[in-house]
């Protein structure tokens, strides 16, 4: 039988292949398909976008996004399945600034994965310091779901978080981030963009957030995360042909600044894509194992502080 992973494969051939390659994998909650993807990921690759949900606590008043319980057991299903080692909890709108969920999953995977919380201006220090030693490197802007924060704590926060080495992370629709863009190319702090910046989610201002987005980009502080394609494309689905020209253009331009997210569980998304696939999709756009290697691992590493590990 042919191989079930291999480091790159051939446009056309994905989804035959998907077909008939790995049948028989434990059905992955929340992730639809049952193949593993084509792709082998390296050793220490990260998934730098995930969330865990319990149903049993209870959201923040007006909460959008308010899914069944995604435990980070499910979780590890996905990562045996897509063959990745690392991951990045990232505090979902659904719990406001109440981070304990996601730091009893980094108490227990502290060798593994990272955490970007949610705070506001009446978090003290002695709170910073205590995520810190749970494993928190950021904190996380979330405009779309909007709810703890607003973009008017950036300043204040990020002159908080600096001691400690964070950066700042946001969840942008494509206005947003035009309207975003000069205030925070004046924040002294590094700065990691959510889900291809939504870049063409506002099909009418495209080209505007695409400008904007490359100026950010430029700075040296931005960096992109390649996650929840569906989100900034017309297809929900692989492939996602309106994506394939900006993800080559931001791979030969800014390769050192670009890490890897599924979003799983896919919380706002009623027919689950295909995890596998989204793996492979990305991974057919880049030329060489070179980048690869440090899309999928080498560059989370460094934004998210696991090296020495």
């Amino acid at each position: 039988m042919r191989p079930c992973r291999r480091f790159v494969a051939p446009s056309g051939e994905i989804q035959k292949k998907h077909n008939h390659a790995c049948r028989g994998f434990q059905m992955t909650p929340f992730s639809a398909g049952e193949s593993r993807p084509l792709t082998t990921l390296p050793v220490l690759a990260c998934d730098c976008h995930m969330h865990v949900f319990d149903s049993t606590r209870m959201p923040v008043a007006g909460a959008v996004v308010t899914p069944p319980t995604a435990s980070i057991d499910d979780y590890r299903k996905l990562q045996a399945r897509l063959g990745s080692s690392r991951h990045v909890l990232v505090q979902p709108s659904t719990y406001g600034t109440d981070n304990s969920l996601m730091v009893s999953v980094l108490e227990r995977n502290r060798d593994t994965a990272r955490g970007i919380a949610v705070v506001d201006e009446s978090v003290t220090d002695a709170e910073l310091d205590l995520l810190n030693d749970a494993g928190v490197v950021g904190i996380r802007f979330n405009q779309v779901q909007a709810g703890a924060t607003r973009l008017e704590m950036l300043q204040a926060l990020a002159a908080r978080i600096s001691r400690l080495g964070w950066h700042i992370q946001l969840h942008l629709t494509g206005e947003q981030l035009v309207e975003a863009a000069q205030p925070l190319l004046a924040l002294d702090i590094p700065i990691v963009l959510d889900h291809y910046a939504r870049i063409y989610h506002v099909p009418g201002i495209a080209s505007e957030v695409g400008k904007n987005l490359l100026r950010l980009m430029e700075s040296g502080r931005v960096w992109l995360k390649l996650s929840a394609p569906y989100l900034s494309s017309q297809s929900d689905q692989p492939p996602y042909p309106d994506l394939a020209q900006t993800v080559a253009t931001l791979c030969q331009r800014f390769s050192d600044r670009l890490v890897w997210g599924t979003d799983w569980p896919h919380a706002t998304e009623e027919d689950k894509p295909d995890d596998a696939k989204m793996v492979d999709w990305l991974s057919d756009l880049m030329p060489s194992p070179e980048l690869r290697l440090r899309v999928f691992a080498d560059n989370a590493a460094e934004l998210y502080r696991f090296q020495g590990d």
